[in-house]
């Protein structure tokens, strides 16, 4: 173990709640050792390694920023039954973004090179989202957190863009310049599982998608994708319990497969992930994780 004698002892000694957010889980699965420095990165450190921070992209301040212009709108239709004005939601995207870009230094991209790009896109988004969306949605609940217990000292937790009566539906919103690889369905799911302990029979989920386009482009109207329940509770289940495992072998390690506690090796990683890069992974080149091409940190 890189960390020693320091990282079996600390790790021996952590009782502290753990925490299983459902955006977590799809990315999981792809590399369950990124996953876990994300997801326990305080008890990870605690055991005596350093992480690494992940630079903010342009691309996530947009995101949350489109996101609060979605909840704004919809927690006033779900209060008073109507959507408000578009420049309600509008001015929420431009205020929320003005807050991102405050927070420190962040990375423009090739689909948006400045503020002004980036101002004019949470409002063509924005904009487009009240058109063809938010019209369709009946909300329940908007931007609610849910949690629950997986076991003792592990919580699930999960905030869905919105659970709809279509009948009962979960709907959350993805933005981007190119819909992401992979599925959401493991994400989905856990909101799915949480909304059924809170009393929401799911039947239906589904994915909106705003795509963020460079200068000069028209805004394309969303795409939704209807995502199949039982299948998306099952891949959650099964990823869930996979995170509750690999923890509990960090913490008490396992003799079977000559792991201690403590021991990175707890989390399986992945070196073929295209997301194993400096850029995206908190543990890559550090001593939590030596696995990845160190010639990525040279070209990034």
């Amino acid at each position: 173990i890189p960390a020693g004698a320091m990282a079996t002892e600390a790790a021996s000694r952590m009782t502290e709640t753990a925490i299983i957010r459902c955006s977590a889980l799809s990315n999981y699965a792809d590399c369950n050792r990124r996953g876990a420095a994300r997801l326990f990165w305080r008890e990870i450190v605690a055991a005596g390694f350093r992480l690494r921070s992940t630079p903010r992209g342009i691309g996530a301040a947009i995101g949350a920023s489109v996101h609060k212009a979605a909840s704004v709108a919809l927690d006033e239709k779900a209060q008073s039954g109507e959507l408000p004005p578009a420049s309600v939601a509008t001015d929420a995207a431009r205020d929320t973004l003005a807050e991102e870009l405050g927070r420190g230094e962040i990375g423009f991209d090739n689909t948006t090179h400045t503020r002004a790009d980036a101002l004019r896109q949470v409002v063509g988004m924005s904009r487009t989202y009240l058109r063809v969306v938010a019209p369709q949605v009946d909300p329940i609940i908007v931007e609610e957190r849910l949690e629950a217990e997986v076991s003792p000292g592990l919580i699930l937790s999960g905030q869905p863009d919105v659970v709809a009566r279509e009948p009962h539906r979960v709907r959350d919103l993805k933005t981007g310049a190119r819909p992401a690889a992979g599925s959401h369905a493991p994400q989905i799911g856990g909101y799915s599982l949480l909304a059924r302990t809170h009393g929401l029979d799911i039947t239906e989920a589904g994915i909106d998608f705003i795509q963020r386009v460079g200068a000069g482009k028209p805004q394309p109207d969303p795409t939704s994708k209807a995502v199949a329940v039982a299948i998306a509770e099952t891949a959650a289940s099964n990823i869930i319990r996979h995170i509750e495992g690999d923890l509990r072998t960090f913490r008490d390690g396992d003799d079977a497969r000559h792991i201690r506690p403590g021991d990175p090796w707890a989390f399986q990683a992945n070196p073929a992930s295209i997301l194993c890069s400096p850029k995206y992974c908190p543990a890559f080149n550090t001593s939590f994780c030596q696995e990845g091409d160190p010639a990525k940190e040279s070209n990034s």
